[in-house]
């Protein structure tokens, strides 16, 4: 698992306890306690919220592939974290109990740039910092469920001779086999398409900035919805914001 630019905003301020949400239009956000941060913030509380309002400003799209929520749920863990003024550096006790929010969390609250990930996700074995790839993201017009792809994995689906294939695309293209004209647009314009995590984003990377931009420019003209980012080197960090700061650029919940 790698880390990418891309990322949501979360800021944990003092008040009536509740969960403000920003995101695009046509995003189904939960904006109850089944909220993946909210549920994050809890457990770094020991109890649900109070006192406190948690505002999230959505940029990852939501059923993606692309670990939105999980990361949502280990960033609003360290706020909690930070709010009790306990370190938040997870240790490998904490790594256990955050894989029952999501197998992808851990990584998160992990804070390394890139990791191979075991078990149930409470294995975190950092690696390297990837080289600040390019990356191409190809969205289609339909999102994925991961409980539903991952009930259409079937055994033949499990390779071990490809470590480099996500085994889970035989069981995504079985339930929407029209990905797979998105990964021939992808490659038709120049990348090497793949899918991420459970879909239904689909990705090419690329150090060279300016091949990037050509595969992006050719599948936006061919109707395609485009996001370009890089791999990050280095986890996000926590800010601590004055009142000043908050009116100047604080995000502004539409949903509440």
């Amino acid at each position: 698992m790698v880390l990418l630019e891309l990322a949501d905003r979360l800021l944990l301020m003092p008040g009536a306890p509740g969960l403000r949400v920003e995101a695009a239009p046509g995003e189904e956000i939960p904006l109850d306690g089944t909220n993946l941060a909210w549920r994050g913030l809890a457990a770094a509380l020991g109890t649900q919220p109070a006192q406190v309002c948690l505002a999230l400003e959505k940029r990852i799209p939501a059923s993606a592939g692309l670990g939105g929520g999980s990361s949502d749920a280990a960033a609003a863990w360290r706020l909690g974290r930070r709010a009790l003024a306990a370190p938040d550096a997870a240790t490998a006790e904490d790594l256990a109990s955050l894989a029952d929010l999501g197998a992808d969390v851990p990584f998160f609250a992990a804070r390394v740039a890139a990791a191979h990930v075991t078990g149930i996700g409470e294995v975190v074995t950092p690696l390297d910092a990837p080289s600040p790839d390019h990356a191409v993201l190809a969205f289609p017009s339909f999102r994925l469920s991961t409980a539903a792809v991952f009930g259409e994995l079937r055994p033949a689906d499990l390779t071990a001779e490809r470590p480099d294939r996500n085994d889970l695309l035989a069981a995504v293209l079985r339930l929407r086999p029209e990905l797979g004209d998105l990964m021939r647009q992808v490659s038709d314009a120049g990348g090497d398409p793949c899918l991420t995590g459970s879909g239904s984003t689909i990705f090419a990377l690329t150090d060279d900035p300016e091949r990037a931009a050509a595969i992006a420019t050719e599948l936006r003209r061919a109707g395609v919805r485009v996001t370009e980012t890089r791999l990050r080197g280095e986890p996000a960090q926590i800010l601590e914001l004055d009142e000043a700061t908050l009116d100047a650029g604080a995000p502004a919940p539409s949903m509440g």
